[in-house]
């Protein structure tokens, strides 16, 4: 009896204990090419960002009995970040000396052992929708997307449940307050012993790349990034481990704004198996400690979204806006010196500039306090980064935008120099 994939057009053979598992065969088994898994390029000392193809035998993989799983049919393997280097015992991350009179968010535990971390075991865990609905392969989130999926051009502003107008003033004036209590530390990478700015860049990268393969909303990876950021202010982590620590990221981001989110196996995959579930969960459980288990935290894209709804512009400077606001998480010097409202305003400025040939509305300075001037400096930085995107090597934001939903917004030319003087 043979398991068929009619999309790659390859045959599995079953194994026998079961019809619901397929077995796993190498590429000289089948007797075919099988696709590659790209795989990240490896983080060496400069950071340099190189995209190999993975070595060794290519393995096919069938998944069954997870009703959160994609099916196979159309899975696109996601890049990892592993770096060879000696089994180490633990995860070579330690803690930071909290700092007196310091507002940045860290938990106040000292010298935590790794090995105090408790592991989950969700293997035995069972969605009732799976057994009411009785789909044998189908996730609740392909369901839930057949069944309740909004048309692809809707916009985020119609919701997003902070965009409640009656109450827009208050929201915006508490989430200006709780930013400035979860804020990472601005240049925490010069304490950071093992890893670079480099190898940041390319792991928020791919992190975008696997917001896109699972549909993730864009909250996700901004709360991703921001726990990311976080932890590595308060953590020493070798680069072997930093993948851990964004996958982990994306997983807890994942479960706290996610409907339905991918199972945990499906992150241990993404990474080319590079991590164990069990290192995941222990992972994900350590960044809980470390957050505090802090994790409503205001971030650039709320602040965004306030801002399009009190000043509505076209779709076009809607998704620039988006644009350019997500190019900011790819480098952590200069952004982080910033605040995510203040980001969201030169995202808005940059994008409102490009489309329409203005900036600041004075319906937005009277809702945010901040005056055009006080927004100049962000938005220099953000304009280089926008400039600079066409000749980075990580591309994933700028692929992601060239998509027909957001207008083809990465594509458009930005403004050579900016009036500002």
């Amino acid at each position: 009896m043979h398991c068929n994939n009619p999309k790659s057009g390859v045959v599995l053979a079953t194994v026998a204990r079961g019809p619901d598992a397929c077995q796993i065969l190498t590429r000289a088994q089948v007797g075919q090419d099988a696709p590659q898994r790209t795989v990240l390029g490896l983080l060496t000392e400069n950071g340099q960002y190189r995209r190999t193809c993975g070595q060794g035998i290519t393995t096919i993989r069938c998944f069954s009995g997870s009703e959160n799983a994609f099916p196979p049919a159309g899975k696109k393997a996601l890049p990892d970040c592993r770096v060879q280097e000696p089994p180490k015992q633990g995860f070579d991350i330690y803690m930071e000396e909290l700092e007196q009179g310091n507002g940045d968010s860290c938990s106040g535990r000292e010298g935590m052992a790794f090995e105090d971390v408790y592991e989950v075991d969700t293997s035995t865990l069972k969605s009732d929708l799976h057994f009411l609905l009785d789909f044998d392969t189908a996730s609740p989130m392909l369901v839930d997307s057949l069944l309740h999926s909004q048309p692809e051009d809707t916009s985020d502003l119609d919701t997003d449940v902070i965009n409640v107008t009656e109450y827009a003033e208050e929201i915006h004036q508490y989430l200006r307050e709780a930013e400035i209590r979860h804020r990472p530390k601005a240049h925490y990478m010069r304490k950071q012993p093992d890893i670079t700015e480099g190898m940041r860049t390319i792991l928020v990268d791919w992190l975008v790349e696997v917001g896109e393969e699972y549909k993730l909303r864009a909250e996700t990876l901004y709360l991703a990034v921001n726990f990311l950021d976080r932890f590595l202010s308060c953590m020493s982590v070798l680069r072997g481990k930093l993948q851990l620590v964004g996958t982990a990221a994306i997983l807890l981001a994942s479960k706290y704004e996610e409907i339905y989110p991918p199972e945990v196996d499906e992150f241990v995959y993404i990474t080319d198996d590079t991590y164990t579930k069990r290192q995941l969960l222990r992972m994900e459980h350590l960044l809980l400690k470390v957050l505090a288990f802090d994790l409503m935290v205001p971030t650039t894209n709320q602040f965004l979204l306030q801002y399009l709804r009190r000043q509505g512009v076209c779709i076009r400077t809607e998704n620039l806006a988006k644009y350019v606001a997500e190019l900011s998480l790819l480098e952590a010097d200069p952004f982080l010196k910033y605040l995510p409202s203040l980001i969201a305003a030169a995202a808005f400025c940059l994008a409102n500039y490009t489309v329409n040939k203005h900036f600041w509305p004075e319906t937005l300075a009277a809702f945010t306090g901040y005056s055009l001037s006080e927004i100049v400096p962000c938005l220099s930085e953000l304009h280089k980064a926008f400039l600079g995107i066409p000749h980075r090597p990580q591309q994933a934001i700028r692929e992601k935008y060239k998509a027909s939903k957001y207008l083809h917004v990465s594509l458009m030319e930005p403004p050579a120099v900016l009036p500002l003087q």
